[in-house]
């Protein structure tokens, strides 16, 4: 499990979200550029120029986690001990990791508020549930009248829950595991685009708890 894995630094996490963003409607305006998973090759990457005067974006991290929505209020990356980092992680998004960490806080309000019994992926049915009364438009208008320039979405955690009806299955999870029954990422981009707003995709491949013990 990577949240006893000595050997999985600070510099990972950051390094794994870091090649994980795309800001794929302009990411490369002249030509398509290759680029490697090293520090180096990433230096020489040069963001578009309208992003240089952007001023705001909007980053949405929506997913599976968002449902549960807690996380112990230990402290900021960098301001925990590491030692207990992964343990006290104070990122929502990072709820099924730390859950699986027993006698964490996430875990012990896991089991206080849903039951020792309640999987993390039992949350599934509620999220699909309630994404059916989600209007993409309304959150389209919002971003725009609040002066943002681009948006970024989570299409897919560390979780491995996807926000689209994925035709590439998981063989980890079962049928009704996958992800969202409502294309949540199809629908987001095409309401940001018409309103003249820059879409970009977030997607966690390099991190997935659903292939790993981390």
């Amino acid at each position: 499990m990577l949240a006893r894995n000595a050997a999985f630094s600070l510099r990972t996490v950051f390094f794994l979200a870091l090649t994980a963003l795309s800001i794929e409607d302009v990411a490369y305006p002249q030509q398509a550029q290759k680029f490697e998973p090293t520090w180096e090759s990433l230096k020489r990457h040069q963001v578009p120029e309208w992003f240089q005067d952007a001023k705001l974006g909007i980053f949405v991290h929506w997913g599976l986690y968002s449902v549960p929505a807690w996380a112990p209020p230990t402290g900021e990356l960098g301001k925990v001990d590491w030692n207990l980092w992964f343990s006290s992680n104070p990122y929502a998004e990072w709820y099924m990791n730390t859950w699986r960490i027993q006698g964490s806080q996430t875990w012990n309000h896991h089991v206080k508020t849903h039951g020792p019994n309640f999987d993390y992926l039992d949350f599934v049915p509620s999220f699909n549930q309630s994404v059916q009364k989600w209007n993409p438009n309304e959150w389209s208008k919002l971003f725009q009248a609040v002066g943002a320039r681009y948006v970024v979405l989570t299409t897919k955690h560390h979780d491995g829950f996807t926000l689209w009806p994925s035709h590439v299955k998981n063989p980890h999870r079962k049928p009704d595991q996958q992800g969202t029954q409502r294309d949540l990422v199809g629908e987001l981009t095409q309401a940001v685009r018409s309103k003249g707003l820059k879409m970009g995709l977030y997607y966690s491949g390099g991190l997935d708890w659903s292939f790993t013990e981390a």
